[in-house]
């Protein structure tokens, strides 16, 4: 596809995208090596198991639905997890893509993308919604989680707007500027909110297999294992 655009568009689509996604990885890099530099808890238990092989198992957890309760019983949740991720990876990965490589857009490639950008809006709203009616969501949220979910919901719809007029040959529209000067923000604000989860995340379970796998409870007994997800 076609991605003549001003010069204004292209400063922001690409030295401006370069410098933001160059400081998201700066600070990511500064919270890794603090939280490399930090000692894992003392365990004072008996070494019953393996601890590498705790730690590798409760790294997969996220692949296996069927040992948490909160999925084995209700595989929506795990769809919504799946979809949700993978559009996020996809509407900000197109913030890329439509610059660097406008000829792998197609118009089929958009449109599956724009799938995953409508689904992820749909979820979205209905985060929101549970975040503001449960009241056990809404005791343990805080100002950036209610946040971070309603500018998300609305990146998503920023995206499918864009990804449609795109489709139709407009590479640059007030939906794209939009588009693009919302990603520029993510990639600042994220390495500060919630949502850097995904990094914290491999170290929560690490250290977790670590422990419990030392105590032989990890991947010893399926029935055992069960009780501590």
């Amino acid at each position: 596809m076609d991605n003549k655009v001003s010069l204004a568009m292209y400063i922001l689509q690409e030295p401006v995208q370069y410098f933001c996604l160059t400081f998201m990885a700066t600070m990511y890099a500064i919270k890794i090596y603090q939280l490399l530099k930090k000692p894992f808890p003392p365990e004072k238990a008996e070494l019953k198991g393996d601890r590498v092989a705790g730690a590798l198992y409760s790294l997969g957890n996220v692949l296996r639905p069927w040992e948490m309760e909160s999925t084995r019983t209700n595989s929506y949740f795990y769809a919504e997890f799946l979809i949700f991720h993978i559009a996020v990876a996809l509407t900000i990965g197109s913030t890329f893509f439509i610059p660097l490589t406008p000829w792998l857009m197609t118009p089929t490639v958009s449109a599956v993308i724009m799938v995953f950008m409508g689904l992820a809006f749909l979820i979205g709203l209905r985060r929101i919604y549970r975040r503001f009616t449960v009241p056990e969501i809404r005791i343990i949220s805080s100002p950036d989680d209610f946040f971070a979910i309603i500018l998300m919901t609305t990146f998503f719809a920023v995206g499918f707007g864009a990804m449609w007029l795109w489709i139709k040959g407009n590479p640059e529209t007030g939906w794209m500027w939009v588009f693009f000067l919302m990603t520029t923000f993510f990639l600042l604000y994220v390495p500060f909110s919630k949502i850097s989860h995904y990094v914290l995340y491999p170290f929560g379970r690490v250290n977790f297999g670590v422990i419990f796998g030392g105590r032989g409870v990890l991947n010893a007994n399926p029935k055992e294992t069960k009780t501590w997800k």
